[in-house]
């Protein structure tokens, strides 16, 4: 029942009692208009000096890990608030802190909401809007917020220390000679301490025998750079026909694998991962993803590339247009000899095989990352693709849906050619 169907009632109940000239129907018919206008007034001073707040921890996380964040409702009145509503519009999948609560004269109610992220992507937390109103409910009261601040949740990453690492990225051969910010193993000479240099820079022996500051400076590793290729071409992707009764292990943790469902989830939970492995042992790592627009990240090995790497696959999408073989003819030029390259896709055109053969007949190391679309509940096999692969001598990882990540990295499932161009 709301105010306009008690308004149409008073008017009823007076019309029957002036046509009967029943004093009773006056009496309701006041007694309604009486319950009206206090409900008005009721309602009018349900949310005056009511308003929300939220607080989140960070808005930065990752699949699989949980969000927290506080939401307070307070109340800078005198009157107690019977109940205010309260409801949240953000778009992070599963993200529903909404409830209804009784906040006390000048005082706060609180609580804590946590959410596990199921979905990498940019999110919104928010707007807040507060319902009120009088108790019987004939009219209601609403007050909004309009705050939205943003979280961005990484992609999934899967520990892959055990995995094989390619040739071409290991270090060999003479020192480049150029200077570089980052510690090496190529000790390039001293120089006099200047403001902002690490202390793990401090060349001891030379500060005792100067008596003055001396830090080391080093010359570049002769490390290969290492590029991933990530396919993102719209209709080689494929969501999984069936999910997966993961288990949570001893510690109540999740594998990674049980927050994706699609080959593009896996995809870039496996770029991630493998930008993450060789970022950590200080290898210049770039990405190459061809979403609808090309996104390329140039090679580095800083604190912040990791960072980089993940943001930009939180958001990418398989929206992409460039096949895969037209890809690596276009981007393969910027590699080096001495470089390394990671394709990651589920396509099963051989077109880009041979593409990939041809970047590996100048020098370039080159490794598959096959995501059999047949697991997924695809019908096409990807027996002829592995097939080309394994006779052009590419190593190859083959990864199964329902299967951890890590087990196509080990070296018993992995078909890995022992040979290699150059």
């Amino acid at each position: 029942m709301n105010g306009l169907k008690l308004a149409i009632i008073i008017v009823i109940v007076l019309a029957v009692g002036q046509i009967t000239d029943w004093t009773v129907a006056d009496h309701f018919a006041l007694a309604i208009l009486v319950l009206l206008v206090a409900a008005a007034i009721w309602t009018r001073l349900s949310l005056r000096g009511v308003s929300a707040v939220r607080t989140s921890g960070t808005d930065r996380a990752q699949v699989g890990q949980t969000l927290r964040e506080t939401l307070a409702v307070r109340n800078a009145g005198r009157l107690r608030k019977l109940w205010v509503e309260v409801l949240d519009r953000s778009s992070l999948p599963g993200h529903d802190p909404g409830r209804v609560v009784t906040v006390p004269g000048r005082a706060a109610v609180e609580w804590d909401t946590r959410t596990v992220c199921v979905r990498r992507g940019r999110y919104h937390l928010g707007p807040i809007s507060l319902r009120s109103g009088d108790p019987p409910g004939i009219f209601n009261s609403h007050l909004e917020f309009p705050e939205t601040p943003e979280v961005i949740v990484y992609p999934a990453v899967v520990d892959l220390r055990e995995a094989i690492i390619p040739e071409g990225a290991l270090s060999g051969g003479n020192a480049l000679e150029r200077r570089t910010p980052h510690v090496t193993s190529n000790v390039a000479g001293v120089r006099e301490y200047a403001s902002g240099d690490p202390f793990n820079r401090i060349a001891w022996a030379p500060t005792a025998r100067l008596n003055r500051l001396m830090v080391k400076e080093f010359d570049l590793d002769p490390t290969a750079d290492i590029w991933i290729v990530l396919d993102l071409q719209e209709g080689v992707h494929h969501p999984a026909a069936r999910p997966i009764n993961w288990v949570a292990d001893e510690r109540g943790d999740w594998p990674a694998e049980a927050w994706l469902d699609s080959t593009e989830e896996y995809a870039v939970t496996l770029a991630a991962s493998i930008a993450r492995r060789f970022l950590q042992e200080g290898r210049n790592v770039g990405l190459i993803a061809s979403g609808a627009h090309l996104e390329t990240i140039l090679s580095e090995r800083s604190d912040r590339q990791l960072v980089k790497i993940l943001e930009s696959l939180a958001v990418i999408r398989a929206d992409g247009q460039w096949p895969l073989a037209e890809l690596l003819v276009a981007e393969g030029r910027r590699l080096g000899r001495h470089d390394s390259l990671f394709v990651i896709t589920p396509s099963l055109d051989e077109r880009w095989v041979s593409a990939l053969m041809d970047i590996a007949y100048r020098g370039i190391r080159v490794s598959a990352v096959l995501i059999e679309p047949e697991t997924f509940g695809v019908t096409a096999s990807s027996l002829l693709t592995v097939s080309a692969l394994t006779a052009a001598r590419v190593p190859v990882h083959l990864v199964k849906y329902g299967e951890p990540i890590a087990r196509a990295f080990s070296p018993l499932a992995s078909h890995v050619a022992r040979g290699h161009y150059g």
